[in-house]
């Protein structure tokens, strides 16, 4: 079961968060009620210690600290001014305003400036809530001040999360994913029943899989790295890596059907099935018995393992590498420097590519947009939200504000605001039900009250919905607790939150809008800019230290582009888009994106195991094939800037979902191939990606002058410069390899 929340939740991240705020404010409360506070005080006590859960969202502890310690001058300063212009409504409303264009242009800071605009936001939305006056600002200082101590004393005192135990989880999520990853395989392979929904299946546990990578590797970006954990991404990216090429040989073998007599193939796959169980134990123990376990199911090399088709028997060296994969990284729980000798890991800043999320221009731009627009909306529902009910107008500003947080293109925003409404009215009948069959019990409202904050934090924020419903469910008890509850304020409440999500709506069509096709162009190029750098460095030809640990952070950066792509086309590839022409086309981009990301980090990963001196000619083919895949790229990117409205109106593809797609990719070869050429192989398999990314983007417009080739067991390759004198295949090109190496 503890598994479960761990996969469910990466890192625990959620349940400590909503455990916080629960116990936190529980905390608060019972502080102020033996101080006996009034009821006001009460209310910003509490409201305090949700904001300090919705505004630290950092991974690393110590960063948590500074986060909420910046908090807590910021939250008085917003208060206090919120307080001393409660008599002047008009010169409230302006200031009002004036805080939310601060507070978003601070997102230009990144997830700490996000923080800090919500804890000015939500401070002074407090003071309008309780109509805070100057004379009560000792009160409300102090109760703030009460908050924040309660909740510092909660997240260090009880239960303190360190980093070591905060990434220890984190690989603990990393572990069960990967435990499901591997039962969904062998259990496709030993019924070979229902291959299609199996692969969508484990289709879906990989993304789990590589989501729990991408954590880590933002917790490790968070802290300063030791020798010790320097090399955990990369070893992590090699597992992952190895689990994905499993995945995607075992969909391979399963789609051929097997001879209902042949039994040598029956049995083939009920041994590898058998091995991948046999492996599953690895990686969640990782103790001796685990691994003398692994060792009773190794094949022991080629000649000890079954006949069979040679689909199926592609497939044990694969389960060999990623049983090679998980020696290396280890289990969880290993102490610092047993088993991992000292290495001295590739400085920060040497080949270190730029990271999407760090752009600080991109941030700039698209922070002062969002300001205007944010402001935009927020004026209009003050203006609205007045007129419905002028001493609740703002929760129409509130929810103007909500539906812009990491929303960028209009789709985005509708989106999310159709989110916030449909949780808003579920919420609502909800709390009216509780309030209603509760009555007036203080302590059972409060017990109500607390489980809905709870549920508040531990929803995923991707349901936004639900997280929704549980924020006004909270607000129902609250109400219920003041003794104002009624019908015509949980309409109201209806009411000023259709008029906030309209206004945000409105703002981001007519204020700087920026439609989905273009949102998503730009993330679309970012993410080839991005491949593009991890080609020219492919193409570089070296293969250092610091050049392979520069390829494992280009590879990882992609993946957090390809990220943000995603994000960027959720209103085209959600099931609610009516335009189903456009839905499919975004899928099946999508689905081409995420395979030339996995043939990226396959290069990286195939890349950080590269011995320091491998051969020339190898090499230079390398480069070469970089060469071909990188004015492929450019002419992508010119495309896609350039490309016209004639690619709607052309046929649906069809939409079979990234492993499926890699399952179909042509055999290579019997024999297991050398390190060298598997680099070749997905530098190829990547330029075949971005040339059909390029008829998927424009069909009318004309291939690249040049013909992708696949190398495969009989396919010649040309040699890379100059006119073409022989062909070499690639079998022949691993011996020279491994001969060169020998000599």
């Amino acid at each position: 079961m503890w598994d479960r929340f761990a996969a469910f939740d990466p890192g625990l991240v959620r349940l400590t968060s909503a455990m916080r705020a629960v116990l936190g404010t529980a905390a608060t409360l019972a502080v102020l009620t033996a101080l006996r506070a009034p009821e006001t005080v009460l209310v910003v006590g509490g409201f305090t210690v949700m904001t300090t859960s919705l505004a630290v969202s950092d991974l690393h502890p110590r960063n948590q600290l500074i986060t909420l310690g910046l908090g807590v001058p910021l939250s008085l300063a917003s208060l206090a001014a919120g307080a001393a212009l409660t008599p002047y409504p008009s010169a409230a409303k302006l200031v009002f305003l004036v805080v939310i264009y601060l507070a978003v242009q601070a997102r230009r800071f990144g997830p700490r400036g996000l923080g800090l605009g919500i804890f000015g936001f939500m401070a002074f939305l407090l003071s309008q809530f309780t109509q805070a006056r100057a004379d009560q600002l000792p009160q409300f200082g102090a109760s703030v001040l009460v908050a924040f101590g309660a909740v510092t004393t909660v997240w260090y005192c009880v239960g303190p999360i360190t980093a070591s135990r905060a990434l220890r989880r984190l690989r603990h999520t990393f572990d069960v994913r990967l435990h499901d990853v591997l039962r969904d395989t062998a259990s496709m392979i030993a019924t070979g029943q229902d291959i299609d929904t199996r692969s969508r299946s484990l289709q879906d546990r990989l993304g789990r899989l590589h989501a729990s990578v991408l954590l880590i590797e933002d917790f490790l970006d968070e802290r300063a790295v030791d020798e010790d954990t320097a090399v955990l991404l990369p070893r992590l990216s090699r597992v992952e890596v190895a689990a994905h090429r499993l995945a995607v040989l075992a969909v391979r073998a399963m789609r051929t059907p097997a001879a209902r007599n042949d039994l040598s193939e029956g049995t083939a796959r009920q041994r590898l099935a058998q091995r991948i169980r046999a492996l599953r134990h690895q990686p969640t123990v990782g103790t001796t018995c685990a691994a003398e376990r692994c060792a009773e199911g190794y094949e022991g090399g080629p000649a000890n393992r079954p006949t069979g088709s040679a689909l199926v028997l592609d497939c044990f060296p694969a389960v060999d590498e990623l049983a090679e994969a998980l020696r290396v990284l280890g289990p969880r729980d290993r102490p610092a420097g047993r088993r991992t000798p000292p290495r001295k890991h590739a400085s920060p800043t040497f080949g270190a590519l730029p990271r999407r999320d760090t752009d600080t221009e991109s941030l700039k731009r698209g922070a002062t947009r969002q300001a205007f627009q944010v402001t935009a909306a927020s004026a209009l529902a003050m203006a609205g939200g007045h007129l419905l009910s002028p001493h609740l107008w703002y929760w129409a500003v509130a929810a103007a504000w909500v539906v812009f947080i990491k929303n960028e293109s209009t789709g985005e925003v509708l989106l999310q605001s159709l989110r916030r409404l449909a949780g808003t009215v579920l919420g609502v009948v909800f709390g009216y039900g509780l309030a209603a069959l509760v009555g007036g019990d203080g302590p059972v409202l409060l017990i109500l009250l607390l489980l809905c904050m709870f549920g508040m934090f531990y929803t995923p924020s991707h349901a936004y919905w639900a997280v929704t419903f549980f924020i006004t469910g909270t607000l129902g008890m609250l109400l219920a607790l003041m003794d104002t509850f009624s019908t015509h304020v949980l309409l109201l409440r209806v009411q000023e939150t259709a008029l906030g999500v309209s206004c945000g709506i409105l703002a981001a069509v007519l204020v700087l809008p920026t439609t989905v096709r273009r949102a998503s162009d730009e993330e679309l190029v970012g993410f080839l800019q991005v491949l593009d750098r991890l080609l020219r460095t492919v193409a570089a030809g070296s293969t250092g230290t610091e050049i392979k640990t520069s390829w494992v952070r280009a590879a990882h950066d992609l993946d957090q582009a390809l990220k943000s792509f995603r994000k960027a086309c959720l209103p085209l590839t959600h099931p609610l888009n009516p335009q189903c022409r456009r839905r499919h086309r975004a899928r099946h981009l999508l689905e081409l994106l995420e395979a030339g990301a996995y043939h990226a980090r396959s290069l990286a990963a195939t890349a950080e195991r590269l011995p320091a001196g491998h051969v020339p000619e190898c090499a230079a083919r390398l480069t070469a094939a970089a060469d071909r895949a990188h004015e492929t790229l450019i002419h992508l990117i010119q495309v896609t800037g350039h490309r016209s409205e004639n690619a709607s109106q052309t046929a649906r593809p069809t939409v079979i979902r990234a492993l499926s797609r890699l399952s179909e990719e042509q055999r290579v070869s019997r024999n297991w191939p050398s390190p060298e050429h598997r680099l070749l192989l997905h530098i190829n398999r990547l330029d075949a990606a971005l040339t059909a990314l390029v008829r998927a983007l424009d069909p009318l417009a004309s291939d690249p002058d040049r013909t992708t080739v696949v190398p495969s067991e009989r396919a010649d390759i040309p040699l890379p410069h100059g006119p073409v004198q022989a062909a070499v295949s690639c079998a022949v090109l691993a011996d020279r390899c491994e001969r060169a190496r020998a000599e």
